[in-house]
């Protein structure tokens, strides 16, 4: 794809100085997010994007590659130039294509630049009429009645790693079936064709006011404090949680530099007033941003937690 590498001659010493990387960005940046357009991955990359040229003064650009769970966008990035021009912004799915074998690399593929956002949190969505109020009793349901409870999973998606979890920490006996987009298993949901889904709430959310559908609890590790009614998996004695987090990875090798560099104007715009407003209007979001090191950490814990399924995938 154009301008995937950046096009820069990795020998020329215009983007780092005796300090290591400082003269960086002379150039656009792109920024590659393996996520189609107008979702909330898409949507956190494009006002980070906007605010990110005005801290340092070379535009960002946004590229969709979509395909394979993700794992398209993730290995442009992976196999491009480690020069600073390109970057990938993805989410905790990046481990979840690992875990289910859509990829056979996760994040130490990378250089981890930052943690910079959450997702305002996933659900577990069924509609109105279902027989089944709580997790426990979805559960049970789908126990007494093995293989006809239907769960729309995106295969190598957080929806496709929650679902096998509960098959498999919890006994259910769920059928797992393949539902690419949030907004196809909606439609699915809405349809019948499946009896639940695990959504971003921000999809669900006006079906739920409708009446349509109805909560079971969210994946979230704590009660969200816009749904402060609705009770997490785990609270429910559900061992399924996971929080979805946004981050910035590099390819292998670029000035680490240039990759401190990066990771504070993204502190930069975590900060900025306007920045906060965006996201909380768009997804009901507030800022979160770690810098490098916590963020290696943290990706690292969270890899480990996905994989511990891997096997349960093949």
């Amino acid at each position: 794809m154009a301008g995937c590498n950046g096009g820069a001659d990795t020998t020329d010493d215009s983007s780092s100085t005796e300090e290591g990387g400082t003269d960086w960005p002379t150039k656009s940046i792109n920024m590659i997010v393996p996520m189609g357009a107008g979702g909330d991955t898409d949507f956190n990359a494009r006002t980070y994007a906007m605010y990110l040229e005005d801290v340092l003064g070379e535009t960002v650009a946004v590229t969709n590659i979509t395909g394979n769970g993700g794992a398209l966008g993730s290995e442009e990035v992976k196999n491009a130039s480690p020069d600073g021009y390109t970057c990938l912004f993805y989410h905790t799915c990046l481990n979840i294509n690992q875990a289910t074998g859509i990829a056979d690399y996760g994040s130490e593929a990378f250089d981890v630049v930052a943690v910079v956002g959450e997702s305002s949190g996933e659900a577990v969505v069924v509609r109105a009429d279902a027989p089944y109020d709580t997790m426990e009793e979805l559960i049970a349901y789908s126990q007494a009645n093995p293989q006809t409870v239907k769960i729309a999973a995106n295969t190598g998606a957080t929806s496709h790693w929650a679902s096998v979890v509960l098959n498999v920490e919890e006994d259910a006996q769920l059928n797992i079936v393949n539902a690419s987009s949030s907004a196809e298993r909606v439609a699915s949901l809405l349809g019948g064709h499946v009896d639940v889904i695990i959504n971003p709430i921000g999809t669900v959310q006006d079906y739920v006011t409708s009446g349509d559908f109805k909560y079971l609890g969210v994946t979230t590790s704590e009660r969200l404090d816009y749904l402060p009614d609705v009770p997490t998996c785990l609270e429910q004695g559900v061992n399924m949680s996971y929080d979805l987090t946004y981050y910035v990875l590099f390819p292998k090798g670029v000035d680490p530099a240039i990759t401190e560099k990066f990771a504070e104007a993204f502190k930069t715009v975590s900060e900025m007033p306007e920045y906060a407003e965006a996201i909380k209007t768009a997804y009901n979001q507030t800022p979160l941003f770690m810098n490098t090191e916590d963020s290696i950490a943290y990706i690292q814990e969270e890899n480990e937690k996905m994989m511990a399924y891997a096997d349960y995938f093949k």
